[in-house]
C-alpha cells in the first residue's frame, strides 16, 4: 500500500480531480471530512474528542486531525490511497511522514496542482450555483454561462452567487490559506516525489498529466 496526496488551492478543481483520479485507478479516497464523520458516527474516542471540540465552535486541532487519519490509516486498504485535503498544515505534514514510516508505509507522489491566484479569482468570482439544493449544478459566466441569464438549463430554478464568491471574500481566504499552505508546499517540494501539474489548463489535460504521474508511480 502506498499513501498519494494531492494538494491545490480553493477553486484548484482538485476535488473533481481526486474523484476521477481515484475511479480511473480504483484507489482508496480519503479525506478529513469523511474520516471525521465516520469516527464520530462510531463513537470513538477520539471521534467523541473532535466532536466536542466542534460543537464548542473551534477548529479541529492538529493533533487531534492526525489521530482520526492515523487510526484510520491503521486499519488498513486494499490498494492504494489518495489523501484529498489532507494534510493541511506543515505539522500534519511531519507528523504523517513519521507514521508512514513506523508503519513502514510508502509514500506516493505528492501532486500540487497550481494556479495562479489571479485565475482562480476569476474563476471563484464568475461562478454561479443553482439555488435549488437537489439541482446543484454550477456554471461560470464566461467558460459554461447558462443558456439563459440567471436560470438553471437542468431544473430552471434561479442562480445565485454565494456570498464568498465574492473577490473581496476569496483574497481574504486565500491570504488565510496560503498562511498554511505555503510552508506545507516548500515542505513536499524538497522531496524527490513531488512533481507540480499546471492546473490553469483544460481539466481534462490537467487529468492526462495527473495520470501520467500516477502511471508512472504504480
Amino acid at each position: 500500500m502506498k499513501v498519494h496526496i494531492l494538494l491545490g488551492p480553493p477553486g484548484s478543481g482538485k476535488g473533481t480531480q481526486a474523484k476521477r483520479l481515484v475511479e480511473k485507478f480504483k484507489l482508496n479516497h480519503l479525506s478529513t471530512g469523511d474520516i471525521l464523520r465516520d469516527a464520530v458516527s462510531k463513537g470513538t474516542e477520539i471521534g467523541l474528542r473532535a466532536k466536542a471540540i466542534m460543537a464548542s465552535g473551534k477548529l479541529v486541532d492538529d493533533d487531534t486531525v492526525n489521530g482520526l487519519v492515523f487510526a484510520r490509516l491503521r486499519q488498513g486498504f486494499e490498494g492504494d490511497v489518495l489523501f484529498d485535503g489532507y494534510p493541511r498544515t506543515l505539522q500534519q505534514a511531519e507528523a504523517l511522514g513519521e507514521f508512514l514510516s513506523t508503519q513502514l508505509i510508502g509514500l506516493g507522489y505528492v501532486l500540487s496542482v497550481a494556479v495562479p491566484d489571479g485565475a482562480l479569482e476569476a474563476r471563484v468570482v464568475g461562478r454561479r450555483v443553482c439555488s435549488n439544493n437537489d439541482c446543484g449544478a454550477i456554471y461560470h459566466m464566461e467558460t459554461k454561462p447558462p443558456k439563459q441569464d440567471g436560470i438553471c438549463d437542468l431544473c430552471g430554478s434561479p442562480l445565485k452567487h454565494r456570498s464568498d464568491d465574492t473577490a473581496e471574500a476569496f483574497r481574504s481566504r486565500m491570504a488565510e490559506f496560503n498562511a498554511t499552505f505555503q510552508p506545507l508546499l516548500g515542505f513536499y517540494e524538497r522531496k524527490p516525489n513531488f512533481r507540480s501539474v499546471d492546473g490553469n489548463l483544460a481539466p481534462e489535460q490537467v487529468f492526462e498529466s495527473l495520470v501520467q504521474l500516477f502511471a508512472e508511480s504504480a
